[in-house]
């Protein structure tokens, strides 16, 4: 630390920057088969009007959202979903993971 005197500014940002980074979540490469599980899963909570839990990468973190889907939008690649608080748009590329979930979850 004694030498931190001696950096430019701009080196200690990206050195903080760098530090962060270790925490960060690292997004997976979907496989066919997974993008198409996922697929079905939105398919069926659509059709069924049943909860769905989506786990999402966001900012590079990972999180779950749970909600009934109400539509897609193919032309933005979007997902729309209805949560107790509000209508989110989800665009595909940021779901990892869908699951059907019982109304006893």
């Amino acid at each position: 630390m004694k030498w931190t005197a001696m950096m430019l500014p701009e080196h200690l940002v990206k050195i903080r920057e760098w530090k962060q980074e270790q925490f960060y979540d690292k997004k997976r490469e979907l496989t066919e088969w997974e993008l198409e599980e996922i697929e079905q899963t939105i398919q069926r909570a659509f059709k069924m009007q049943k909860l769905v839990k989506l786990t999402l990468w966001d900012n590079h973190k990972l999180h779950d959202e749970v909600g009934r889907v109400t539509g897609t939008d193919a032309y933005k690649k979007e997902l729309l979903l209805d949560t107790d608080f509000s209508i989110k748009r989800i665009t595909f590329d940021k779901i990892q993971k869908a699951f059907l979930l019982n109304a006893d979850d």
